[in-house]
């Protein structure tokens, strides 16, 4: 079955919303869920230390790094089309924002066991947890700045594949 220009904008376009959603609720639920408990702050929903833990699975998930890259490659090369990928990219660069600071955070609090015995009264993610969760948030990381650069390509290719307009000298008398 082939989908027709218009029909694949439209399809990028979902696909990049969808992206835009998973990445708009993991924030969301990293900066704005705080629950009932007082100890809950931002850094330790960061870490995911069972209060409202949601936002590290949610943005290191396959949805937000794959659609993306999907919508790019489905995007077609009319002006519709490349709009989808320069939003694309941009999606890629807010995820990127989002996971390294979310990502710093949660090894913030995972490399201070210090600060957890003194406030919770144990430790709940010691510095080899945390070492772990810092290298899986990094490939997660790693494969979205991987389709930032592959849509980057992507998009230099799209502009040098269209001929340059040939400008004409006026007529000589």
């Amino acid at each position: 079955m082939k989908l027709r220009s218009r029909q694949r904008s439209v399809l990028a376009i979902v696909l990049l919303a969808i992206a835009v959603v998973v990445i708009a609720v993991a924030l969301s639920q990293w900066l704005f869920g705080v629950g009932l408990d007082p100890r809950d702050d931002t850094i330790r929903r960061a870490a995911g230390i069972g209060f409202t833990d949601d936002a590290r699975s949610t943005l290191f998930s396959i949805l937000p790094v794959a659609l993306p890259a999907v919508a790019a490659f489905l995007a077609p090369d009319t002006r519709p089309g490349r709009v989808s990928v320069r939003l694309t990219r941009l999606v890629y660069v807010c995820y990127l924002v989002i996971g390294v600071l979310l990502a710093l955070s949660a090894a913030r609090y995972g490399f201070d066991d210090a600060r957890q015995l003194a406030e919770e009264g144990q430790v709940f993610i010691d510095t080899r947890a945390a070492v772990e969760r810092l290298l899986l948030d990094t490939a997660w990381l790693t494969l979205a700045g991987i389709g930032l650069v592959l849509v980057r390509w992507n998009g230099k290719r799209e502009r040098s594949s269209t001929p340059e307009p040939v400008k004409l000298s006026p007529p000589q008398a």
